[in-house]
């Protein structure tokens, strides 16, 4: 069997000559989970040394679409914005924050990765999952399943890694496979590729079946992480309650007569909307600006009542709790979090792109609720270069470019199915910009796939330097960094961005990472020179000295040390 088959480890090591080595997630990976559909993953690429340094701070962080970032991705993600602000925090350790989401899996997926992270020695684990619970690969609602018996599947995956199994279960699929046409993710939405089970009623049998596999898995995960002593921080999920109509309801009995109950403020309304999502919806809207109470209320069991059940009913945030306690787990109330930054008490657009997705703003606050979780737990000691919210949220890592493509995105999905329920099998045509501006244009590249984004990442650093757009500038290098952080050049490139809006300690900061990995004669005399600045001589000294003992003895760096000297 040499040779035959994939392969399923989580981790691989990176191809370069660069040393030490670094391992980086398998982008093959999701092709244990989406058999036949022809769906890729989405991942992160977080490359993290393969031998832990003990000046290392490792996270991994557990989940689907929302924890890889989508729509946003790279800095729009809260891990990497998470490793952005604990890195400017304890510049002298190596934060570490891997992202292991995959884009429409469940707690199956987090329980068959779980041994191979804990092979890594994290840290901490964080899990943020749920929603995708009944549509998500193996799920019980999924066209992807195989039945409603964990054990059973979780046993399959475990085979999965066996090159002898996947030539069985290859052969099983030549032969016995239907001869049906399938839709795929370049016909439809991966929503409705995804999709078996379009109508999960409430308290329905497939609904708790759905509930009692998320239990059994994610029991099973914190049991393994609680054996060998990793913390683990969990979250509960957060939703569009208030701007997003459910996907799929029965009609309203006796509509007209509802809409004039409902204009007339009639109470007997409540009783209809017990049972339909839509006379909830309606009615939550309703109140909206009347009762904010009542309109959280009906826009809940809105959610709860929708039959399409791509955002998490409420009872998964109650196992999460309820696991946490049993397990001793630090949890966050995101949803709380959300709540206190939400106009109107109900989460909504202001956080949200669609659905379940956090905008930036809403990825930011989870990433804040994270660091200061961990800040309270102590997992870090030394807390003197905190960041505050305010300064944090002015410094988000996210090019403008990589913003701009996530709404595009975001546009073109609800134009499709489920937001529209007429264009089943289809997608519509792609969102065009009349008159873009560059960044439009660069995001419009980007997501039509005529540009690579690397290409035009390092297009647009030069174009924001000649404008002297530094910022602009900085928020790409901090792009590239999170893409390529065994590469010394590009926290140089972030080092002169400080070093021209004249951020000398952050220039340090980044001259000095530059330095580490590099150790040239040029990224010693660029982070003395701005140590000297910052009249810290002794650093200033202590660099070119480091840099002398290591054979250079260039004309530029023996005037440096003669002139501190």
């Amino acid at each position: 069997m040499v040779g035959y088959g994939q392969d399923y480890q989580l981790f691989h090591k990176v191809n370069t000559d660069k040393k030490p080595d670094y391992l980086e997630m398998n982008i093959n990976i999701a092709g244990k989970y989406f058999k036949n559909n022809g769906l890729n993953s989405d991942n992160q690429s977080d490359l993290f040394l393969k031998t832990k340094t003990d000046s290392t701070f490792r996270v991994f962080v557990q989940g689907a679409s929302t924890v890889v970032g989508f729509p946003f991705y790279r800095g729009g993600s809260f891990p990497r914005m998470l490793k952005h602000r604990l890195s400017l925090t304890f510049p002298e350790k190596n934060i570490e924050v891997i992202n292991t989401g995959i884009t429409a899996v469940n707690s199956y997926t987090l329980w068959d990765l779980t041994d191979e992270i804990i092979d890594q020695k994290p840290d901490l684990v964080i899990i943020y999952a749920g929603h995708n619970e009944y549509y998500g690969a193996l799920g019980v609602g999924s066209s992807i399943s195989y039945g409603n018996h964990p054990a059973f599947i979780r046993t399959y995956l475990s085979l999965k890694t066996v090159r002898f199994f996947q030539l069985l279960e290859n052969g099983y699929y030549k032969l016995f496979s239907s001869g049906d046409k399938k839709p795929s993710t370049q016909e439809t939405t991966l929503m409705e590729v995804m999709t078996r089970e379009q109508r999960i009623p409430y308290d329905s049998q497939v609904y708790h079946d759905g509930l009692a596999q998320y239990e059994s898995n994610l029991d099973k995960i914190l049991k393994k992480y609680k054996k060998h002593d990793i913390p683990v921080i969990l979250s509960t999920l957060v939703s569009n309650e208030k701007d997003i109509k459910p996907f799929i309801s029965d009609s309203i009995p006796n509509k007209t007569q509802f809409l004039q109950a409902l204009e007339e403020g009639k109470p007997e309304i409540g009783n209809v909307a017990q049972h339909n999502a839509m006379a909830a919806y309606s009615l939550g809207r309703y109140y909206l600006e009347k009762n904010q109470d009542s309109a959280k209320k009906y826009l809940h069991l809105a959610k709860e009542l929708d039959f399409l059940r791509f955002r998490a009913p409420e009872k998964i945030n109650e196992i999460i709790g309820s696991l946490a306690k049993k397990y001793d787990s630090p949890i966050i109330d995101m949803k709380n979090v959300f709540l206190a930054h939400s106009p109107q008490n109900v989460i909504g657009d202001e956080l949200m792109t669609e659905h379940v997705h956090p905008n930036v703003k809403g990825q930011f606050l989870m990433a804040d609720a994270f660091y200061h979780k961990i800040k309270a737990l102590n997992f870090l000691n030394n807390w003197d270069n905190y960041i505050g919210f305010d300064e944090a949220f002015r410094n988000i890592p996210i090019t403008k470019i990589d913003s701009l493509k996530g709404k595009l995105v975001i546009e073109d999905l609800k134009k499709s199915w489920p937001y529209d329920l007429r264009m089943s099998g289809t997608r519509p045509m792609a969102t065009y910009i009349a008159n873009p501006t560059y960044e439009e244009t660069k995001a419009q590249n980007i997501y039509k796939k005529i540009e690579p984004w690397d290409q035009v990442m390092a297009e647009s650093y030069r174009r924001y330097e000649n404008d002297k757009d530094y910022n602009k500038a900085l928020r790409v290098a901090e792009s590239l960094i999170f893409e390529y952080p065994e590469q010394g050049e590009v926290y140089r490139m972030a080092g002169n961005m400080c070093l021209n809006m004249t951020n000398l300690e952050k220039a340090a900061y980044y001259f000095s990472k530059c330095n580490q990995l590099e150790k040239s004669s040029l990224s010693a005399r660029q982070l003395a020179s701005v140590y000297l600045k910052l009249n810290k001589i002794d650093l200033a000294r202590k660099t070119l000295k480091e840099a002398k003992n290591r054979g250079f003895n260039d004309e530029a760096l023996n005037k440096m040390v003669e002139d501190v000297n």
